[in-house]
């Protein structure tokens, strides 16, 4: 049995997570529905699925966060949705950062050459 969870995030830009995720190779509808045990769905303002059909959703807050929604019975691992979720924050995090940063862009796809021929990209 399982059934949705509701969890707060940090996260509040839909685009930025939207763009995350799709960097991640998610699927997202926005808005989508969620399902949940049984005949249960849910609509949020974003949806993404993976490569094996697991399901987050995110709903906006009063406050302008947004919660992630999750049936945790989806899966015999539901540790794996903390480690994708961690994977998340951390992309999110650092997009959110770079364009905070006064006259930076982020381009998903800049890759460079060091002094001493080394490959370096940005993902």
């Amino acid at each position: 049995m399982s059934h949705l969870s509701i969890l707060p995030t940090v996260i509040t830009d839909l685009e930025l997570l939207e763009e995350t995720l799709l960097s991640e190779q998610y699927q997202v509808q926005r808005p989508g529905l969620i399902k949940a045990f049984g005949q249960d769905i849910h609509p949020a303002e974003l949806v993404a699925t993976d490569l094996s059909g697991l399901q987050m959703g995110w709903r906006r807050n009063g406050d302008g966060s947004l919660s992630l929604m999750v049936d945790l019975g989806q899966t015999k691992d539901s540790a794996g949705y903390q480690v994708r979720l961690q994977k998340i924050l951390r992309n999110y995090a650092l997009r959110s950062a770079l364009r905070s940063k006064a006259g930076v862009t982020f381009n998903p796809s800049v890759s460079s050459t060091d002094q001493f021929g080394a490959k370096r990209v940005m993902c």
